[in-house]
């Protein structure tokens, strides 16, 4: 273990997890945790730091577990094929939970009852809210990013529309703000974050297009991990605890 701590940054020891994108041999006092962190403020890097919601619940998890937590940067289309190959023990990424994943992959009960929003070029947006405003839009340029459930629903539900699939977030944010998407479908957390940094160009509203759950992914080897982790969400709900860590990084939920 030593070897894996001298690689990382100063910030990742004293947060007490470690971040590397090395492969790593199954090791009971270890928990890899597989991110793609990209997906503020679920989960998302800050320097060398990874962040966010899902990182705190991960800190959480290797309290209770008494494991060491080591979050293994991946790729998102690679991280089911990851857990999958006994490469990591869990995705923790801002993964909602659907049919096509559910076939190959566990899921924890959900932590979030999350959902896809919109962001739209403030001036092209309706002011009575979400719904007006898709409507508004839904015969524009409409930004999603790919292989996400955001571009399932613009490829089914905007059929009028002049697509546009990007490689994640940033990408997206950035066609926005130079004038060529006037709609961008993405996670509803993801959407109000960005909406904030950019106010004064762009424009969000605290409503979903729809629900979706979000939760944590483990291997169909590791009953045991699934066991565990379900039977803390459990108790993290009746306590309070996930309330506490989802309020400090959405309080409006």
């Amino acid at each position: 273990m030593k070897r894996i701590v001298f690689i990382c940054s100063l910030a990742a020891v004293l947060s007490g997890c470690v971040t590397t994108t090395k492969t790593i041999a199954p090791d009971p006092s270890i928990l890899r945790v597989g991110v793609s962190p990209r997906s503020q403020p679920v989960i998302y890097k800050q320097g060398d730091q990874i962040m966010g919601i899902e990182a705190d619940f991960a800190k959480q998890l290797g309290t209770a577990l008494k494991r060491e937590i080591v979050f293994v940067e991946t790729p998102w289309n690679k991280l089911i094929d990851a857990v999958e190959q006994n490469k990591i023990d869990i995705i923790m990424s801002n993964m909602t939970v659907t049919a096509p994943r559910s076939i190959r992959i566990n899921f924890t009960t959900p932590y979030l009852q999350s959902g896809l929003s919109a962001l739209f070029v403030r001036g092209r947006h309706e002011p009575s809210g979400l719904i007006g405003s898709t409507i508004l839009n839904q015969t524009r340029n409409i930004g999603y990013v790919k292989d996400t459930t955001g571009e399932f629903y613009c490829v089914q539900r905007f059929t009028r529309g002049t697509l546009n699939g990007y490689k994640d977030t940033d990408a997206a944010i950035q066609a926005m703000l130079n004038g060529k998407i006037d709609m961008f479908v993405h996670d509803a957390p993801m959407i109000w974050w960005r909406s904030s940094m950019h106010e004064r160009k762009l424009v969000a509203f605290p409503e979903v297009l729809n629900i979706e759950p979000v939760a944590w992914g483990i291997g169909r080897h590791n009953s045991e991990l699934m066991d565990e982790v379900n039977a803390l969400l459990a108790r993290w709900e009746k306590d309070g605890t996930s309330k506490k860590i989802i309020t400090n990084w959405l309080p409006n939920l």
